[in-house]
This record gives structure tokens, C-alpha cells and sequence, in this order.
């Protein structure tokens, strides 16, 4: 019957309601929670940054500080300030996330609760009163007819039945059209706070899209040029050979200098041994931690 389809919408409609308010909302309320988690861990992330690239600078100084590896001082220099770059990045897509996302849901999630327990109740306080008044017609209806059969006129009764009948299926339609209407809005009101969702995190994708494009041109500017700085560990600077040969006494150990400059500038450590290979920065680690 219409009532029973109705009665059943009705719970769909109320079941909707209910899911938003006891499925929905505590999980983006531990959403949320988790997402002030991730956010403390991330700002704990840019602390330990810091710390170790100071330790970078601190190595830096001590490489400017050399006459053999000043260009590997500003190497690390630049490196440590790239780095300092990427958390200043870092620490703005934190403010964003914690803006664009944690802030907008939780406030979204204090006005909920209010506002959608105040539309439950007026929807099934409307609802309540149309079921209301149609069983006042059906029992109206009932009273005629009992008269009716009792009365030795029962035709007159007919008309006043007839407007009763009319009532209760003009009262059934606007029952049926509210409960429609009801479960209409209750789905709409799910689907906004889903797209709400969706539309958040998209927005933090965005943030995280344009951090990783800013990290990567910051790493990829100088990459070559820091590579080049090490390629040959064993080739010293002009710098260095010129004050070898202001330091090299003119007796006859002359020639073994000479010998030991002109090793250094080919990047020979011992004439006896070959040149070695661009990229073997490694030597000075113990055989078995190479790779």
C-alpha cells in the first residue's frame, strides 16, 4: 500500500540522517585527528631538518677554511641553503594543511551536529503531524460509516463520506510528496558533505603538487655544478699547487717537487699509479662499506 511504501522511504530517509550523525562525523572527526598527528610529526620533520643542515654549514666552514677544498665549502654552503629553501616550502604547505583542511573540517563538524539534528526533527515533526491527520480522517470515516449502517438513511451520509475520502487521499499525497522531498534533501545533504571532503583534499593536492615542483627545480638547479666540485678528489686547486711552489726550497729536492706538482695537477697521487676514475669519491671509506 502507499502507506507501507511511504513508511519505508521514511526510514531510508531517517536511516540517512542517522548515518551522517553517527558514521560519518566521528570518522572525519578521527579524519581530523589524524590529520593533527601527521601535521605534528611533518613540523617535527622540519626541527630534525634544521638541525642537520646546520651540521652541514658546520662542515662547509671547515672545508672554505682549506687550501685544498674551498670550492667544496661553497658546495656545501649551497647545498645546506637549498635545503633551508625546501623547509621554508615545507613549513608553508604545513600552514596551508592545517588552513585549507584540518581548520575548515572541524568547523565544519561543530555546526553539523546542531544543524542536522534540528533537520531530522523537523522533518519527522512534519511528517508526524500529516500521519496525524490522516488517521483523525480514517477515524472520522470509520464514525460516519457506523452511523451510516445504523441509519434508516444512510444515502444521506454519502456526501459527507465522500468528502472524507477525498480528504484522506489529498492528505496520504502530501504525507507521500514530504517523505519524497525528505529523502531527497537527506541524500543531498550526505552527497554536500562528501564533495565537501573531496574538495578539500583536492586542494591539498594542489598544495602538495606545487611543493614537489618547487623541491624538485630547487634540487635540479645546481646538481651538476655540486657533482663536478667532487669529481676528482685527487686533483688539487691551482691555489693550492701555486703555494706549494712558493714553499718549495730551491735546493736539489727541487726536482722531486716539481715531480710531486706536476702529479698533483694530472690528479696522480703517487706517479706510479694511474689516474683514477672521475667519479671515485669514495676511496677514503674502508673497502667493504663501498658499494
Amino acid at each position: 500500500s502507499t502507506m507501507s511504501r511511504s513508511d519505508e522511504v521514511n526510514k531510508m530517509t531517517e536511516n540517512v540522517y542517522k548515518g551522517i550523525l553517527d558514521q560519518f562525523n566521528p570518522s572525519l572527526k578521527n579524519f581530523v585527528t589524524m590529520g593533527k598527528h601527521y601535521e605534528k610529526a611533518l613540523t617535527g620533520v622540519t626541527v630534525a631538518a634544521k638541525g642537520y643542515f646546520d651540521a652541514l654549514v658546520k662542515l662547509g666552514e671547515l672545508a672554505s677554511d682549506s687550501q685544498g677544498s674551498k670550492e667544496l665549502g661553497d658546495t656545501l654552503f649551497q647545498m645546506a641553503e637549498v635545503h633551508r629553501q625546501i623547509q621554508v616550502q615545507l613549513e608553508d604547505v604545513l600552514k596551508l594543511f592545517h588552513s585549507e583542511l584540518l581548520s575548515q573540517l572541524e568547523q565544519k563538524l561543530e555546526l553539523d551536529i546542531k544543524y542536522l539534528t534540528g533537520t531530522l526533527k523537523k522533518y519527522q515533526s512534519e511528517r508526524k503531524s500529516k500521519v496525524e491527520s490522516i488517521e483523525r480522517c480514517q477515524s472520522q470515516l470509520k464514525k460516519l460509516r457506523r452511523k451510516s449502517q445504523a441509519s434508516r438513511h444512510p444515502n444521506k451520509y454519502g456526501d459527507r463520506e465522500m468528502q472524507y475520502v477525498e480528504l484522506m487521499s489529498r492528505r496520504q499525497g502530501e504525507l507521500d510528496s514530504l517523505v519524497a522531498v525528505g529523502y531527497r534533501s537527506a541524500l543531498t545533504e550526505e552527497r554536500r558533505r562528501y564533495c565537501f571532503l573531496v574538495d578539500r583534499q583536492c586542494s591539498v593536492t594542489k598544495i602538495l603538487t606545487n611543493y614537489h615542483c618547487k623541491v624538485r627545480e630547487l634540487l635540479s638547479q645546481k646538481l651538476s655544478s655540486w657533482q663536478q666540485s667532487c669529481a676528482q678528489p685527487t686533483k688539487l686547486p691551482e691555489r693550492a699547487l701555486n703555494l706549494l711552489r712558493h714553499t718549495a726550497p730551491l735546493s736539489s729536492g727541487g726536482a722531486g717537487l716539481a715531480e710531486v706538482l706536476r702529479n698533483a695537477k694530472l690528479g696522480i697521487s703517487q706517479p706510479a699509479e694511474q689516474v683514477k676514475p672521475v667519479m671515485d669519491a669514495t676511496d677514503w671509506l674502508p673497502s667493504n662499506t663501498q658499494k
